[in-house]
């Protein structure tokens, strides 16, 4: 596991996702790591600093909103403390737009220890209008993200046409990360990255979300 302070994002990086027992081991076998990998930690309640020890990426931590797919309904205190218990073994850490006055103590400790951070916003619903994005972008570097994750559905073209507007638009705001769920989910997770998204998330054994793309499947169909 490398350090935080040693972790570089590469141009279109690969994040696997652990977010149950059997993606961890999973990932502690496999041959051609990503460049990172992500540990949903509402879904690795029993998770130790242990059963980490053997991965050999660098780690995404997060602990996600019940609003924007968390799957435990934790407080701000138990997501707090997870985030904690992991923070000094993290390369980066995720927190929500929605989550950052209630979080804002652990954002600002992770911004002194150098580690990388991440604000998101996800809509497994729908997909907001481009100002409203461009919005929420500007809100993320007035935080000092260093980057802005999207997360939203596109089932129409001309929504997925939106979420490429957002990476075109040129701004010295947060570098971004943006991907679709639903029918476009799986064509985001290609195009994407060549139009200036810096990290494309999959996960390791099985999705939660239409359009997702296992991380098998994404280097398949990658270099198809």
């Amino acid at each position: 596991m490398k350090s935080a302070r040693t972790a570089r994002i590469p141009r279109s990086g690969m994040v696997g996702v652990i977010a149950s027992k059997e993606e961890l081991r999973i990932a502690r076998s496999i041959q051609t790591p990503p460049d990172f990998f992500e540990l949903r930690l509402d879904r690795l309640l029993s998770l130790q600093k242990s059963d980490i020890a053997k991965l050999k990426s660098p780690l995404i931590i997060t602990a996600r909103h019940p609003a924007e797919g968390g799957a435990a309904k934790l407080s701000r205190t138990e997501r707090r403390d997870l985030l904690s218990k992991f923070l000094p073994h993290a390369a980066l850490i995720d927190i929500e737009l929605r989550s950052l006055s209630a979080l804002y103590e652990i954002w600002q400790e992770a911004g002194r220890k150098k580690v990388g951070r991440i604000c998101s916003f996800h809509n497994f619903h729908r997909t907001p209008a481009l100002a409203r994005l461009q919005e929420q972008r500007k809100r993320a570097a007035d935080v000092g993200a260093d980057i802005f994750k999207i997360v939203t559905r596109a089932d129409a073209i001309d929504v997925l046409i939106t979420l490429l507007r957002v990476l075109r638009l040129q701004s010295n705001a947060a570098r971004l990360c943006v991907m679709a769920t639903g029918k476009f989910g799986a064509i985001s997770r290609l195009l994407f990255p060549e139009c200036g998204s810096v990290l494309v998330y999959a996960p390791l054994n099985r999705a939660f979300h239409d359009g997702q793309v296992t991380l098998e499947r994404l280097r398949g169909l990658r270099h198809f």
